[in-house]
């Protein structure tokens, strides 16, 4: 069953249960209260995501749960894709809900605790239909079986092309099936090809979605003719590895993670060399909200400066490490690391940079963040 399918069928057995319970309250006899508004939850990857998921809510127990909250003083925006919106008498309200399903209302500053089964049990609900099921390579290549025709969804444009797997073994060679699927991927990527990875959702014959990365440039061997695409592109799943080096590539597996609505969760189970590691995807793949969540301070001046120059940047590569850092003991609260790497700009000579992370967290369950980032310069590599 497809993602609009289930929120459609949601939508219906809710607004069902809504009117029977008005039913059975007028055949009471007294005179029934104005009912409350439903409550909407919006799923949304990121504030400019094309792709948005909404399920209506109307149930008593929600809205109990809506009356019995605890308010208190609140200025925090978190980062989220989860949004509510109630309609509280005349009172139009929203919500950002973070992590720990804590309700952040911005506009009256205020952070309502809410708790309850049900309450949780829709927004996983909306959650499951909006993102794609983190399956590892040797499970999702069974659905993408080879010569099959796959729906290809980005995730932040919401727009959906078809492609055939017509090749590859430790990922997905795909081509797109027509002239105007290939249209429509370019049109995904600005109109340029590019090997930047994106979060996508990839299904087969309404089946439900896998999450994967893509990149957008034509490459290698062509098999489909009159689809106007000179080659192939690539789609990774958890855990695949490129063709060549037999390596995961991070970024491709980092997109992973953000088509599946899993980033906080990579993040809190990453060590300080993978946070790192994420730092520099985020730059590479141009993600705003991954960049955000390493950064333990929201207004860290070099959190601002790589989202003004996010753009310039062409790429930053990093030098493999003979060998890789010792993970921190597990009380441990603080790290450092150091990555050797190259910065390409546009319109610049590569530039050799030493990036010294200092890391903390807030105890052993509690994510690495970049508490402070200095960079100096480095002797060009021979």
């Amino acid at each position: 069953m497809t993602a609009g399918k289930i929120r459609g069928l949601l939508q219906v057995l809710l607004g069902f249960s809504a009117l029977l319970l008005a039913a059975n309250a007028a055949s009471a006899g007294g005179r029934a209260k104005e009912a409350p508004g439903p409550v909407t939850i919006t799923i949304q990857s990121s504030p400019e995501s094309g792709l948005v998921t909404e399920l209506v809510v109307r149930s008593p127990a929600v809205t109990r749960a809506l009356s019995k909250a605890k308010k208190e003083p609140d200025s925090r925006s978190p980062l989220t894709d989860t949004y509510i919106t109630w309609k509280d008498g005349g009172t139009s309200r929203r919500f950002a809900v973070d992590e720990s399903g804590n309700w952040h209302e911005e506009a009256a500053g205020l952070r309502w605790e809410l708790s309850g089964a049900e309450l949780e049990a829709y927004i996983e609900a909306a959650r499951a239909a909006h993102y794609g099921r983190l399956l590892p390579w040797e499970e999702a290549k069974k659905t993408v079986a080879m010569k099959s025709i796959c729906t290809v969804t980005d995730l932040e444009t919401g727009l959906s092309f078809k492609a055939q797997r017509r090749a590859g073994r430790s990922h997905a060679d795909m081509q797109p099936v027509t002239k105007a699927d290939t249209a429509i991927m370019k049109e995904i990527y600005g109109g340029s090809w590019s090997w930047h990875r994106r979060a996508v959702l990839v299904s087969r014959e309404g089946g439900p979605a896998i999450a994967a990365s893509m990149h957008g440039m034509p490459h290698g061997g062509d098999g489909i003719p009159g689809n106007g695409f000179s080659g192939h592109f690539c789609i990774h799943f958890l855990g695949s590895s490129t063709h060549g080096s037999k390596n995961v590539d991070p970024d491709h597996q980092w997109m992973v993670y953000k088509a599946a609505g899993r980033l906080d969760e990579a993040l809190r189970e990453a060590s300080p060399y993978g946070v790192a590691q994420a730092f520099l995807v985020a730059l590479n793949q141009q993600e705003t909200g991954l960049l955000q969540r390493i950064f333990a301070d929201p207004k860290h001046p070099q959190l601002l400066h790589f989202q003004a120059a996010m753009k310039e940047i062409q790429g930053i590569r990093a030098k493999e490490p003979k060998e890789l850092p010792e993970p921190p003991g597990e009380d441990a609260t603080t790290a450092e690391i150091l990555l050797d790497t190259t910065v390409y700009r546009e319109g610049h000579k590569p530039e050799h940079q030493v990036f010294h992370f200092r890391m903390k967290r807030g105890g052993k369950d509690a994510p690495w963040q970049i508490e402070d980032l200095s960079i100096t310069a480095s002797a060009p590599s021979m």
